[in-house]
């Protein structure tokens, strides 16, 4: 205390004002900041959580239509068999399609599965001939069909041979999940 001592009576005061002011900005920066800030930042989660509670309980009463129409798009989404019987299903779908709109088919190529970590993405590439009705027809048969058949590449092109048919390329998706 030899310091302190020292000192004139007016720096003593000037010391212990200094002393006071910065205990007193350290004390408002380290310590009634941070939990005025945590005390607003509490309000505005308690909002923001009764406003997800509100959706949450939305939600919660709408759960036989979810899970009914989940159940729906179940069927269509998921197989059970191996890969060469599902690419057989999608196949066969297809095919049908096609005979009952008037659509001949002249090649029919499964492509490579992409296989990912929920679902497999099944690729069919079609070639043929129709007339224009016909092919609007299938498509909306695929689009409509059980398997929940996308066209997802169409390029047409008119025939020389013959003026009212077109010449189809078409690219048939699906998605299976796993």
């Amino acid at each position: 205390m030899s310091i302190f001592s020292q000192l004139t009576q007016r720096e003593r005061r000037l010391l212990s004002i200094t002393v006071l002011i910065l205990g007193s900005v350290g004390l408002y920066i380290y310590v009634i900041e941070p939990l005025w800030q945590f005390w607003v930042n509490r309000s505005v989660t308690i909002v923001n959580l009764k406003k997800q509670l509100n959706r949450d309980e939305i939600i919660l009463s709408r759960e036989d239509t979810i899970v009914n129409e989940y159940l729906f798009y179940e069927k269509k989404l998921k197989f059970h068999g191996s890969d060469q019987e599902k690419t057989a299903q999608i196949l066969k779908e297809i095919e049908t399609s096609a005979r009952n709109n008037g659509v001949n088919i002249n090649d029919m190529k499964p492509q490579q599965i992409l296989d990912e970590d929920f679902y497999k993405f099944y690729r069919i590439e079609l070639e043929g001939e129709a007339d224009i009705m016909a092919l609007s027809r299938f498509i909306y048969d695929l689009q409509i069909s059980q398997q929940a058949l996308r066209v997802t590449r169409l390029q047409i092109t008119a025939s020389s041979a013959k003026p009212h048919l077109l010449k189809i390329d078409i690219i048939i998706t699906k998605i299976i999940l796993q």
